[in-house]
Parts: structure tokens; sequence; C-alpha cells
């Protein structure tokens, strides 16, 4: 009996030394050595652990969940055992497949373009390199994001491929790790602008990032420290009607941010959208009639006369009568690839419209200048 009884003493305290070990180990194993100061944007995290990187990518469309998980391992050195639930990608990336050219621009502005091998929507691409490469056959056209040339980005086997929130098409079928790059989803343009270091973590340009980050940051506030002298905010609408709708950009909208930042009244600043809001003509005319100016973003160069043969009401406004309209030809320049991850560049073409009086250097209206007649 007393034997019994001692067997049963000695089987519980070694079961509870045994878990107690392992549940210290455990705890060591998750314990965050440090995290990334992330300042501006909402969608994604990083954290540093002993010997893996978690970066965490939240749902844009539900922000209490989680929309991908990343576990990064150093490729120089054995791979962790017991690492935790993701995908796992071994760092550095060295060989990238891209949908959109402003991952590519990215990937440029921390050094690494030679990594970039295959690239989709080439018919929008505008960076030197890029053009160069698929000139050349070293970056490879892989068709339209939407119908993707599976056979050929096989062919590459690229280490990863950066999507974009309007989806990654039949991907999954093929093995590659899909990065999930969701910039288009914040909702200023610091914000977008941070997803640099989102990119840089599979690089192991982390650092790089930061000092580049930082750098954006301080040259935007700057801007914005400017505007916060003047009296006078001029009044701004945006684009033009398709059809039977007029789609103009949310209250709290990435350019409604920038609007802001840039010293302007957005007529629609009280509406809380963060995407877009769909109106007639006539709701938009009522409001914006006698408006200062009015913004536009093209797929080409067009005139105030074209305005008029398109639609004759669009010259009663104020702002096509005063020739005050802001235009911004996306198709021609880089806007979508270098303006997105340079967004002081952006705001200072608009300060210098808005409030030419703050003395702001003439960037040649690289993105935005005033409509020719």
């Amino acid at each position: 009996m007393i034997r019994n009884i001692l067997h049963y003493f000695w089987t519980i305290l070694f079961v509870f030394v045994l878990t107690n070990c392992v549940n210290k180990n455990d705890n060591k194993q998750i314990e965050v050595n440090s995290t990334a100061s992330i300042q501006y944007s909402k969608g994604f995290s990083i954290n540093y652990f002993d010997n893996y990187t978690e970066v965490i990518v939240k749902n844009p469309w539900d922000t209490t969940k989680i929309l991908q998980k990343y576990i990064l391992v150093d490729k120089t050195k054995p791979q962790p055992e017991n690492l935790p639930e993701g995908t796992v990608v071994k760092i550095p990336v060295e060989n990238i497949a891209c949908f959109y050219s402003i991952d590519a621009s990215i990937i440029q502005s921390l050094g690494d373009e030679h990594k970039i091998k295959a690239i989709a929507e080439t018919q929008y691409v505008k960076l030197p390199f890029l053009v160069a490469g698929l000139k050349e056959g070293k970056i490879a056209d892989i068709g339209n994001s939407k119908s993707l040339n599976i056979e050929r980005l096989m062919d590459i086997s690229p280490d990863i491929i950066i999507v974009s929130s309007l989806g990654s098409g039949n991907l999954e079928t093929t093995g590659i790790v899909i990065v999930e790059n969701m910039a288009d989803k914040e909702e200023t343009p610091l914000g977008r602008a941070e997803w640099i270091r989102f990119i840089a973590a599979f690089l192991q340009k982390d650092e790089e990032a930061e000092t580049i980050m930082n750098d954006i940051a301080d040259r935007y506030s700057q801007l914005v420290e400017k505007v916060k002298t003047v009296d006078f905010r001029p009044t701004v609408f945006c684009e033009r009607k398709y059809g039977q709708v007029w789609w103009i950009p949310g209250g709290n909208s990435y350019m409604a941010h920038f609007l802001k930042d840039a010293g302007a009244d957005y007529t629609w600043k009280e509406t809380p959208e963060t995407g877009s809001l769909e109106f007639s003509f006539e709701t938009i005319y009522d409001k914006a009639e006698n408006a200062d100016y009015w913004l536009i973003r093209s797929g080409n160069d067009i005139t105030y006369q074209d305005l008029k043969k398109e639609f004759e009401p669009y010259s009663y406004f104020k702002a096509w009568k005063e020739k005050q309209i802001i235009l911004s030809n996306t198709i021609k320049n880089d806007y979508y690839e270098t303006g997105m991850i340079n967004p002081d560049w952006v705001l200072a073409d608009l300060i210098y419209i808005f409030h030419p009086e703050l003395g702001i250097q003439e960037r040649d209206g690289t993105f935005f200048k005033i409509m020719q007649e």
C-alpha cells in the first residue's frame, strides 16, 4: 500500500517538473526580443525573436483578424525547430516577382532591384530599370495580374511574389510564397509609404528601410508645418464622372489627407468614408460649382476644351472657367510608382499650386500641375 502511494507521488512529481520545464522553454521561445516601431501604418507589424522574425499582416476588411503571418528565418543558419504557425520564408530572398511596379520601386529604393526577375502589368511600367530589364530579357513579363502566365512564372521560380489587395489570381496552386502588400488600404500618405519596412523585412534591409522612412516623414512633416501658417484654404473637389456616376474620394481617404496636408479645403472633407463615394453630376455640381480648384487624375493629357467636348456642363464649374483644374496624367508620370513611396514629392506639388506664397520650390509638376489650355 505504502509502495503504491510512493509510486503515485513520485509519478505526479515527475510529471509536474517535466511540464514546468516544457512551459519555461515554450515561454522563452515566444518571448519577443523587440518590436519594430511602426508609426504611421495600421496594416502590419514586425516582431523580432531570437531565431526568427514574425511579420503580421492585418485583414484590411476586418482589422481584428490576421490576413497573413510570415515567419522569416535566416537562410545562412540551420532552420530553427518548433517555429510558430505561419508561412516560413528564408531570408534574404534573392529572386522576386511583382504584380505591380510600385513594389519594384520600393525594392529599388532599398538597392535590391537586381533581385526582381518578373513583373506583371507591364503596360503601366515606366521605371527605367524595369523598362530596360524587360527589353533585355533580364526581367520576365508574366502577363496580366488577373490572368498570369503561370508557366513562365514557374520557370523563373521566384522565392516570393508580391501582390496587393486586388487579389493573387490562381497563384495558390503554384507553391510560390505569396507576399500580400496591403499598402493601398492605408488611409494616409505616410501610412502607405511605411510599407517599405514590410518589404524590407524579406530583404533583411530593416535598418535601411527605417532610415529611408524617417527621412520621408521628416520632409513631409516639414511641409505640413509650413502649411499651418496659411490663413486661407482654397476649396477643391476631385475627379470626373464615368457614365452616370461620379466617383470621389471619401473625406477620410488617402487623397483627402493629401489635400488637407497641402492646405486645401476638400468639399467632402466631412464624410467619414476611407474609400470612394458615388454621386450624380447634379449632386457634385450643387456642392462644387464655386470651388476654387478641380483635381483630376487621368490616363491621358486632356485640355479644358477636351473636358467641354466630353460633357459640356463641366464648363459650368468655376474651376473650369478660371482655368484652375489640376491634372495628373498617371499614365505618363510615375505617380503610382515613385509617388506612392515619396509622398513628400506629391505634397510639394500640391502645396506649390494651392499656396505659391509659401515659396515651396517648384518640382516641374512631376505629379500634379495646372491643366494646359
